[in-house]
């Protein structure tokens, strides 16, 4: 879905943008161009870029998860 219209960034462009460390609209201005036409595009970017957020936070371990591998576990131990 077209988030700015004025560049033609969409949703897509924007959770990318998350993944890549985006964490305000001044970064999606920076990397997208992003409300820096008109502006109306303003609040639903910034509603995207958190939902965006919230699920790659789900993604990720936890920090204190006591068992995460450091290396790919075989089932062969020599």
């Amino acid at each position: 879905m077209y988030i700015c219209i004025c560049l033609a960034v969409t949703d897509r462009q924007i959770r990318e943008a998350a993944k890549e460390g985006a964490r305000t609209l001044k970064d999606l201005r920076r990397d997208l161009g992003v409300a820096s036409e008109c502006g109306r595009c303003a609040a639903c970017a910034r509603s995207c870029l958190r939902a965006a957020h919230e699920v790659l936070d789900r993604q990720r371990p936890p920090a204190n998860d006591p068992f995460i591998p450091l290396y790919p576990m075989s089932a062969a131990v020599i």
